[in-house]
């Protein structure tokens, strides 16, 4: 049984930062791996908000989170930059692969 949730591409209705964090809490994972097909175009959006919205409800309810994003180069600058700054911290995290991203949630 893995210690984190992971959210599943292809769910129906919109995209919600709450129910994100609802599921976590809900299966008591204390740690969420979503992959490039679970997000939403608007996420890596930075000024649509959804990003922001998503980490911050995270980090109220200390939940981690590791983003694989396999090329990072095929979003915007505004985003990039988001990414290697959101990698300094030892909440959230973006991978270009999954098992990097497993691993550092498993914490190895």
């Amino acid at each position: 049984m893995n210690d984190y949730f992971e959210l599943q591409p292809g769910r129906t209705g919109g995209f919600d930062p709450a129910a994100v964090v609802a599921g976590c809490i809900e299966s008591g994972a204390h740690a969420l791996l979503v992959d490039r097909a679970a997000l939403p175009d608007t996420f890596f959006d930075l000024s649509s908000g959804v990003a922001g919205e998503l980490l911050h409800r995270l980090s109220v309810h200390g939940i981690r989170m590791a983003g694989v994003v396999p090329d990072p180069a095929a979003h915007s600058q505004p985003f990039q930059d988001f990414l290697r700054e959101t990698n300094r911290g030892s909440q959230f995290r973006f991978f270009i692969d999954r098992e990097d991203a497993v691993r550092w949630l498993d914490g190895e």
